[in-house]
């Protein structure tokens, strides 16, 4: 059998070991774990700012947000939990008009989330000309003790990339101080205070005077 001059070469104690660690290098390559995708596999692709950024997603620029306490008129709150609505103008930044509607979640820290909602059927609805310009409204009701960290904005009928809002302690509006209630006894005393000033004016009212007073100790 004629002689392999690379089989030789291969019999020396250095040569193998230059092949094992290709070999565990080429391994260690083709069987390694990927990447984790920042925020988990089902991340949202989208761009980042605070309640005072004006953000363009390509398509759309959401500007001028707000979060407050909502008016009757939007929703009202039961007890446990607040009514806040999140306000923004959104504005049609191509060429082309534009139809859509925004929906948007609110964030904790522990990545609890709570959806919102359109305050009005056509809230979040939005019919833009290029450069044209509407406001949202949606609203929330926040349990006590939720403290939210972002608001994730997103439009219902399109892929494109979402915004998150980042909340600082300043943009959550404090819940409304519940009105004081009146104990059982001080609303005793006033229905007794207004009965009596009411049989006094009724009394003063129909003209009649009190019969004369018989002093103590005569009989008549």
């Amino acid at each position: 059998m004629w002689d392999d001059p690379f089989m030789e070469r291969t019999k020396s104690p250095l040569s193998f070991v230059f092949v094992a660690a290709l070999y565990v290098l080429w391994y260690g390559i083709a069987v390694a774990a990927p990447t984790p995708m920042p925020g988990g596999a089902n991340q949202l692709k989208g761009l980042q700012g605070t309640m005072q950024s004006t953000l363009f997603n390509g398509k759309m620029r959401v500007r001028k947000m707000q979060l407050r306490l909502s008016t009757p008129d939007e929703q009202s709150s039961s007890a446990g939990e607040t009514a806040m609505t999140f306000v923004y103008l959104a504005s049609n930044g191509t060429t082309s008009d534009r139809h859509g509607a925004f929906g948007a979640d609110m964030v904790d820290s522990d990545g609890v989330v709570i959806s919102g909602r359109p305050t009005s059927v056509y809230a979040t609805y939005y019919s833009l000309i290029p450069g044209a310009v509407a406001r949202g409204t949606i609203g929330f009701h926040v349990p006590n003790g939720f403290t939210p960290v972002k608001i994730v904005l997103k439009d219902n009928f399109d892929n494109e990339p979402v915004f998150r809002i980042n909340l600082k302690p300043s943009d959550i509006p404090a819940a409304p101080t519940p009105a004081p209630t009146a104990s059982p006894k001080r609303e005793t005393m006033a229905l007794e205070a207004a009965r009596r000033a009411s049989s006094i004016s009724s009394s003063s009212g129909s003209g009649m005077s009190p019969g004369p007073r018989t002093p103590r100790g005569v009989v008549r």
